[in-house]
């Protein structure tokens, strides 16, 4: 692959897929999961689409040596087996 190339490649992760289409994939193929998995299966994929994005839940640490002037910021995880994030954990 040649250098210029690789700067036009635009990465798509899985997360932003799921984001896009799950609501439309779950109206038009929801019935086709088996019905003893369904709630399992919707609730591992509104878990994953919902990881790691802070207006889900963060823990904010502060520095207590700056005077409380560095902060940061870190989203909860998921920790789905599932979850293209966290399942890598699990492997």
């Amino acid at each position: 692959m040649r250098a210029h190339e690789k700067e036009n490649k635009q990465s798509i992760k899985i997360v932003d897929i799921l984001k896009e289409h799950w609501e439309r994939f779950l109206q038009i193929y929801g019935e086709k999961i088996p019905e003893d998995m369904r709630e399992s299966v919707i609730e591992a994929v509104e878990k994953a689409i919902k990881c790691g994005d802070p207006k889900y839940g963060y823990a904010e640490y502060i520095c207590t040596n700056c005077t409380g002037s560095e902060k940061k910021k870190v989203a909860f995880t998921c920790k789905s087996r599932f979850c293209n994030r966290c399942g890598k954990v699990y492997i």
